[in-house]
């Protein structure tokens, strides 16, 4: 459930066993299976990385 005043962004994952072996896999490598806070570092590691090219260039 979003905290009040959270922008509440979704995706869509249709596969309902890729979404449950993702979960176990961020329990067995993240020790919890909160999954959207996996995403979340996953995209601020994708943007850091998008920042450091551009700025090199």
């Amino acid at each position: 459930m979003p905290t009040p005043g959270s922008p509440q962004r979704r995706f869509r994952l249709a596969d309902d066993a890729l979404w449950a072996e993702y979960g176990q896999a961020c329990r067995d490598v993240n020790g919890s299976a909160d999954r959207s806070d996996d995403i979340r570092k996953h995209v601020e590691a994708v943007v850091a990385e998008w920042k450091k090219r551009r700025e090199a260039s």
